[in-house]
């Protein structure tokens, strides 16, 4: 069988009774954390009502699935198009370290529209969310670590639209032949251009949803008989080869079944991009226990992987003067800053130093901050996410490490501290609507679709 076939069948045959507990309770946190940020970015973030208002010209009146943030209806493509544009928003949706791909945004919001479009139980939910899970992450990781970027392509862009068609055709109980033909077509559909970064564009916000969006499309067209490209990840011009420099194929499907990438999906305790968290959790660990006067700091340098230096170190000038939120977010040097000054980093903290305005001291230490790259971070890297911290006090050299991000497997958070997230999301949102999803959340498995999304609509 090629890679697609291998695709459809497991996600035919899964069945939530195969699934280990510890992958089912981290799933729910994974549902839990991807709808949360899909009000976040909405609440949060000036691109939310424009994607909002934007769809709602064009979707004309239909409905079927639900968008978190307004609880208003839409057509599934449409509804899990605003939802998932809106969870990566942010920024702060849980990542997947050896793939380099959000993968939630997209996963948790199609299943979620194709659960609602099918009347899906709890169980049907959880088991759908893993197959998109195994599915995107493993095609991430057969793309090979970041060869995929160096051609100016976005993983979190491209890999979930395949995943979203096995996702909706279990839903739709679909033919293993329609699943592979949905994912022949998606072949042609799988865009995410890395481009955004240039000048800091909503473009990439977007990506997850244009990814849902395709993947209903064509499960449609496969539905209909369409026929969709062969081998379309392993051939001579499909999307490993297309979308890569070093791909791996073996990636695609070794270990499927035995393994779960599910459970190497973080979830991200801070709304900043990833390679910015060792930074912000070493410093805020270090200024909560020693209380350091900023104005006594000389100097700062931050070791990232090479790739992290390219998203959040360079061009220094720039980093040192973000002139947006998307900025802040790939700012080594404001994330320091963060740290130092706020010794927190949620969402209202992060937006309040942006709309108050950053203070002279903030500034100061925006402006000692070099970004540098690190061969020894690079030898452990994408499989571990490391990062070093260098403060100069008083003249004295500090030197913080750390191997383990918070949110990983080795550090997970818990499904408390994903509700207080989830809170931190939804400053509009009344607590007691928040509270019926916690509870329906911790006991997904014996509830329905409906039980999950009724405390959040219209």
């Amino acid at each position: 069988m090629d890679i697609a076939q291998i695709y459809a069948k497991y996600a035919k045959d899964l069945n939530f009774d195969d699934l280990p507990l510890e992958v089912v309770d981290h799933t729910k946190k994974l549902i839990l954390d991807i709808m949360g940020n899909d009000i976040g970015g909405y609440e949060w973030m000036d691109s939310g009502p424009s994607i909002v208002n934007g769809i709602r010209h064009i979707n004309r009146g239909n409905s079927g699935s639900t968008v978190l943030a307004t609880g208003e209806k839409m057509a599934p493509e449409w509804a899990s198009f605003a939802n998932a544009s809106m969870a990566h928003s942010l920024d702060y949706d849980n990542h997947h370290a050896k793939g380099v791909i959000h993968a939630g945004g997209s996963v948790v919001n199609c299943a979620l529209a194709a659960a609602e479009e099918n009347n899906s139980n709890g169980k049907e939910l959880i088991t759908s969310v893993v197959i998109g899970y195994e599915i995107a992450c493993r095609l991430a990781m057969a793309l090979g670590p970041h060869s995929s970027h160096e051609m100016g392509f976005h993983p979190t862009g491209t890999c979930a639209t395949f995943s979203g068609s096995a996702i909706i055709g279990r839903s739709r109980k679909m033919s293993e032949e329609e699943i592979v033909n949905a994912m022949g077509l998606n072949g042609s559909q799988a865009a995410g251009s890395m481009q955004y970064v240039f000048n800091g564009a909503w473009n990439k916000r977007t990506h997850p949803g244009i990814n849902t969006h395709s993947s209903f499309i064509a499960a449609t067209l496969a539905q209909s008989g369409f026929i969709g490209a062969a081998e379309v990840f392993e051939g001579k011009q499909g999307f490993l080869q297309g979308y890569a420099l070093r791909p791996i194929p073996e990636n695609a499907t070794k270990t499927l079944g035995k393994s779960y990438e599910t459970l190497e999906n973080a979830i991200k305790p801070f709304p900043l991009c990833r390679y910015n968290h060792q930074t912000l959790d070493l410093v805020i660990d270090y200024q909560k226990k020693y209380d350091v006067e900023t104005s006594k700091i000389s100097s700062i340098i931050i070791d990232m992987p090479t790739y992290g230096v390219q998203l959040c170190g360079s061009p220094i000038e720039l980093k040192r003067n973000p002139k947006s939120a998307v900025d802040a977010q790939f700012s080594g040097c404001f994330a320091a800053a963060l740290a130092l000054t706020q010794e927190k980093a949620d969402m209202k903290t992060f937006t309040n130093v942006l709309n108050t305005g950053m203070s002279a001291e903030f500034r100061r230490l925006l402006s000692i901050t070099d970004i540098q790259q690190a061969d020894d971070l690079d030898a452990i890297h994408p499989e571990f996410w490391p990062g070093r911290v260098t403060l100069i006090i008083d003249g004295e050299k500090v030197e913080l490490y750390g191997k383990h991000m918070r949110g990983e497997k080795e550090r997970p958070m818990t499904i408390v501290e994903v509700q207080e997230k989830f809170r931190d999301l939804s400053p509009n949102h009344d607590e007691s609507k928040r509270m019926e999803v916690f509870e329906v959340i911790n006991n997904l498995e014996n509830a329905t679709i409906d039980d999950l999304l009724s405390p959040l609509r219209k």
